[in-house]
């Protein structure tokens, strides 16, 4: 099992803008998400909500995080698959996929507001895709912490 988290800027004030991704870069190898999290580090919007989408391009990140073999639960092996946590503000948006994964959420305007989210059976990313925290409203989304925790196909 693998974690991985960073620090997202505040996102431009457009709809569907990526606030993080978790990114697949692998050929053929499969991740599974079974919990993320947001923390926002400082005062949001009353409107600031947001939800999962699957990406089928990254896109261009503000800054990205590369997990390594200190993220595995037993500091035994760097993810396989090189995943990639990238983090807004993103001057090309992920490309995003129609369909929209569990629930629309609004942690709260305040600075501390934070959610974590498990996912029993978990979201796979496939090859070649990631897996997008997106803003819903035309809004500013604030500095907010952003967490993953994943495994991968052995």
């Amino acid at each position: 099992m693998y974690t991985v988290r960073g620090r997202s800027a505040a996102t431009v004030g457009t709809s569907n803008h990526a606030i993080a991704q978790l990114w697949n870069p692998h050929a053929t190898q499969r991740i599974r998400v079974v919990q993320f999290g947001v923390f926002k580090t400082a005062a949001g919007g009353v409107t600031d909500a947001f939800r999962l989408k699957r990406s089928t391009a990254r896109g261009t990140p503000g800054s990205t995080v590369t997990p390594d073999i200190d993220n595995h639960s037993e500091r035994a092996i760097a993810p396989v698959s090189g995943a990639l946590l990238d983090l807004a503000a993103f001057s090309v948006q992920p490309t995003l996929a129609a369909a929209e994964l569990g629930p629309e959420v609004q942690p709260g305007n305040i600075q501390g507001a934070c959610l974590l989210y498990e996912m029993p059976g978990g979201i796979v990313i496939p090859p070649g895709r990631g897996l997008v925290i997106s803003q819903i409203t035309g809004t500013i989304y604030p500095v907010s912490g952003i967490s993953f925790i994943w495994t991968e196909d052995e």
